[in-house]
């Protein structure tokens, strides 16, 4: 069949030819993307179901897709062979950024105000989160990973070890909003995976309690939310001016630079520092040197390693044991001491 473009009195084709081919070009669009859908489905076609074609969603055999056409994004799907996205690209992921700073009582002397990264010095200290073993339920992070050159960095700004840090609910702070892993300097800076950025976290924009966590020492929670955006709001746990959720919840540290620290000896990372009685964090150390002769050490990356030295040490000088003590009132061996993170 013949056809005949009809022509305004410029010589360009009128507005029948025009509509003509606003039309064909979405059949060719529609019969595209039922195409791909029809190929990514694979031999399994009874089970996809095409709903629309212009910006709403099919099923598949392994879920559902949405898609649009000339508008913004609304979804993807993994399908077999692979994911798909159609429409305009979403924005990049949305992150508050947070300035922390936190001190843990284990490793630091407050005759110079910095703690020792003896971990990252004797070469212990692993390029990978820790927390994932220890069966830490992250909130959309994990598997956090660093580098050899960020760990070879010396001075105050040496990497100590590992800590998670949280966003929780403003109303009820029980709820962990998003989590992540993070740095720890010596200076009691909590940095990015590339040693000095301030932390990043996946979460919109709002107001969260913040919580700083570590393996072998009990957390702590800010006393109030505190407003997040793409701008670093700075909160250090290590100063009194940063009121922190509970009682007694940091150990106050005197000497030449006094600070407010995590308090030191949850060695089995159960939110509570306790002596004696079963669960105890005591008995773990004399078990991680060997369970038999108390003198005996162990050398490694360890949760045993209270102090952060890079040695177990269950007797004698700075040895793990006695902090615990210490840590539950020092007199009552069967007192404990209890996180104070909801």
């Amino acid at each position: 069949m013949a056809m005949h473009a009809m022509k305004n009195g410029s010589g360009r084709p009128g507005r029948h030819l025009e509509c003509f081919e606003n039309r064909a070009s979405r059949h060719w669009q529609r019969l595209f993307l039922h195409g791909f859908l029809l190929c990514l489905a694979g031999s399994d076609l009874a089970a996809q179901t095409l709903v629309s074609s212009a910006g709403t969603s099919a099923t598949l055999p392994t879920g559902s897709i949405s898609w649009s056409m000339g508008e913004p994004i609304i979804g993807t799907a993994i399908v077999p062979g692979g994911v798909v996205t159609q429409g305009f690209q979403q924005p990049g992921v949305v992150k508050v950024r947070l300035r922390l700073g936190a001190i843990l009582e284990g490793p630091y002397a407050s005759a110079t105000g910095l703690m020792n990264d003896a971990l990252r010095s004797t070469g212990v200290l692993p390029l990978s989160e820790p927390y994932s073993a220890l069966g830490y339920a992250f909130e959309g992070g994990g598997g956090e990973t660093t580098t050899a050159p960020v760990l070879a960095v010396v001075g105050s700004d040496a990497i100590v070890d590992w800590v998670v840090v949280e966003l929780r609910d403003p109303i009820d702070p029980t709820v962990i909003v998003a989590s992540r892993s993070a740095l720890l300097q010596r200076d009691g800076d909590i940095v990015e995976l590339d040693g000095v950025s301030p932390v990043g976290i996946s979460a919109s924009a709002g107001d969260y309690h913040i919580a700083v966590r570590h393996r072998n020492h009990l957390a702590v929670m800010s006393a109030s939310p505190y407003a997040l955006d793409a701008v670093p709001n700075v909160i250090n746990f290590s100063l009194a001016g940063t009121p922190a959720y509970g009682t007694n919840a940091r150990k106050s540290i005197t000497g030449t630079f006094p600070a407010l620290v995590l308090w030191a000896g949850d060695v089995t990372f159960n939110g509570q520092v306790k002596y004696a009685g079963g669960g105890n964090d005591r008995d773990p150390i004399l078990v991680r040197i060997g369970g038999t002769v108390p003198t005996n050490t162990a050398n490694g990356y360890f949760p045993e390693d209270v102090n952060l030295n890079g040695q177990v040490k269950y007797a004698g000088s700075a040895n793990d044991r006695d902090p615990i003590l210490v840590n539950v009132g020092g007199v009552v061996p069967t007192n404990t001491r209890v996180e104070q993170v909801p």
